[in-house]
């Protein structure tokens, strides 16, 4: 008799090994399996089944049955590596797993349910792994000798593909052009996301360099995926406000004035405006902005904006660093730190002290970022406003400030919200960013007539690894990623 360990439904998954699924036992508990056990007439065959069909389990169904028993310790196969959008860097954390069923629509914007990792994949998966820190995934007991559909998934990023069938027993290797993240709607599932542009720093250039097609590219009122929302400027430079091709922006306060128009979107991107412009971001919208955020949204903010956190409402949110340069700031307390000239390099060494901070600094050295002193990450336009973080935040990159004697300053910090909650019950996350990433694109220039430069810098490529964490599924970013169930 064969036989199979079987591995209750409860069990989280390995991150480096793909297991096969039971019968009845998929991710989101819509299976349709014959439930007549043993004394069904239909024989049972396939992966999940004995020769008795013993236990009560029920036949196989789909592709199930094409999942073969291998002999000698061999096992049926499919490897691949999986790259962002533009098909040219390779993506940590990235689902990648076997439907036994159709995956369920994936609707924008935040829901009653977080996107936590304990239940944000589905179409019952028969064989689910993950990327490594060099994009890599091995996926074994894939359905033999048929042609057979893979999912890509980081949140709400998902791409579904078919493989070519594979021989039982055997290994193949996937098509690169095939295992990438979808540029546009006819790909896949993309995010909604809201960008605001700022004088300093053209931060919507980057979503073209990732990959993003500019069709994805509109106003609130569109079907694109990317919202741009005009923010401040700081003379004498402007942000973008328009389209080449003719049309303005919203204005970034009818975003973050209301908890209502920032839940229509996955997530929201804040570009430097050159200066903290308080009077655009009043008490009201600082509270809407963590409201958002502690409901499951995602916000990634650079430079300036750290006026949201600095200046919030929410004490536990203002105590999350010890900040510096904040030029709202008066009187006893107020701190202020020499920063690097823009055009000074300064080498950024990345926090490995837990799980997440250790992949990113491989994923680093992978892409060929770390091309500083003893692999450190050149970056430019470095900026000082965090001198320390605490425990309910993490710092995931540091530099020690030639402009302050050497000290210590975060460039890039990230929480998880509700601040504080149990583990359990976190949300969403935030980002924030101590670095311009511009690198040669252009503010004001109608858009996308600023984004000049085609390929990512090691810096940005940074930021890439922190845009697609910021979109994968809740959990405690201190401890290794854990499969979705």
């Amino acid at each position: 008799m064969r036989s199979f360990a079987v591995l209750a439904c409860s069990i989280a998954l390995p991150l480096a090994l793909a297991s096969a699924a039971l019968a009845g036992c998929g991710s989101d508990g819509s299976s349709t399996f014959n439930s007549s056990g043993g004394d069904s007439d239909a024989a049972c065959v396939g992966f999940s089944c004995n020769d008795e069909n013993d236990g009560g389990r029920p036949p196989c169904q789909g592709l199930e049955c094409a999942q073969q028993e291998c002999t000698g310790g061999s096992k049926t196969t499919v490897t691949g590596k999986v790259f962002d959008p533009a098909g040219k860097v390779p993506l940590y954390n990235v689902v990648v797993y076997v439907p036994n069923g159709t995956p369920a629509p994936i609707t924008a914007g935040l829901g009653p349910k977080c996107d936590r990792c304990d239940g944000s994949v589905s179409g019952n998966p028969i064989a689910i792994t993950a990327t490594g820190a060099n994009g890599e995934f091995r996926l074994d007991n894939i359905p033999a000798d048929t042609d057979f559909p893979l999912v890509m998934q980081i949140g709400k990023w998902r791409r579904k593909v078919t493989i070519p069938k594979v021989a039982a027993c055997q290994s193949a290797v996937a098509d690169a052009g095939l295992t990438r993240l979808p540029r546009n709607r006819s790909e896949g599932d993309i995010p909604r996301i809201a960008l605001t542009t700022g004088s300093a720093d053209p931060l919507e250039c980057l979503l073209r360099k990732i990959g993003l097609d500019d069709s994805e590219f509109g106003v609130a009122a569109s079907e694109s995926r990317v919202h741009l929302y005009a923010g401040a400027s700081t003379a004498p430079a402007a942000a973008t406000s328009s389209f080449s091709a003719g049309g303005t922006f919203g204005q970034g306060t009818s975003l973050w004035g209301s908890l209502d128009a920032l839940k229509k979107y996955d997530i929201v991107l804040l570009s430097c405006e050159g200066g903290e412009h308080e009077a655009n971001k009043p008490e009201a919208a600082r509270q809407a902005l963590y409201d958002y955020a502690k409901v499951g949204g995602r916000v990634f903010t650079s430079h300036y904006h750290h006026y949201w956190f600095s200046n919030s409402p929410v004490a536990e949110v203002r105590n999350l660093a010890t900040w510096t340069n904040d030029f709202t700031c008066q009187g006893g307390g107020c701190t202020f730190e020499p920063e690097p000239a823009a055009n000074v390099v300064v080498n950024a060494t990345v926090n490995t002290s837990f799980a997440k901070g250790a992949a990113m600094r491989a994923w680093l050295k992978n892409t060929g970022s770390l091309t500083g002193p003893g692999e450190t990450l050149p970056i430019q336009e470095a900026r000082h406003n965090v001198n320390a973080v605490a425990a309910n935040a993490l710092s995931w990159m540091t530099i020690a400030n030639p402009a302050a004697n050497g000290k210590t300053a975060h460039e890039y910090v990230s929480f998880n919200t509700p601040v504080g909650a149990p583990d359990d019950q976190v949300c969403g996350r935030v980002v924030y960013s101590d670095l311009h990433v511009g690198a040669g694109d252009t503010t004001g220039v109608p858009f996308p007539g600023g984004c000049t430069t085609p390929d990512l810098t090691p810096q940005q490529k940074a930021l890439e690894f922190m845009l697609f964490d910021l979109s994968s599924c809740i959990q405690k970013d201190d401890q290794p990623p854990r499969l979705p169930k």
